[in-house]
């Protein structure tokens, strides 16, 4: 049996997991590695990529 408070945990997981998909999908984009894969020059050395990877470390503890 869930309470109010699970319900809002989840809801709050739900919407941090969107919040990150969304991010990752624009900053892959813009890094031309989503899509059609044209990647930018030395796209791994970007600011971008390294907060890519910082937000796969995060999905991983919200769905582990």
């Amino acid at each position: 049996m869930s309470t109010k408070k699970d319900e809002s945990k989840d809801s709050e997981r739900e919407s941090e997991l969107k919040k990150l998909i969304k991010e990752k999908i624009e900053l892959s984009r813009k890094l031309g590695i989503m899509g059609t894969y044209q990647p930018v020059e030395n796209f791994k050395e970007t600011d971008e990529y390294k907060r890519i990877n910082e937000i796969d470390i995060r999905l991983w503890d919200l769905v582990k």
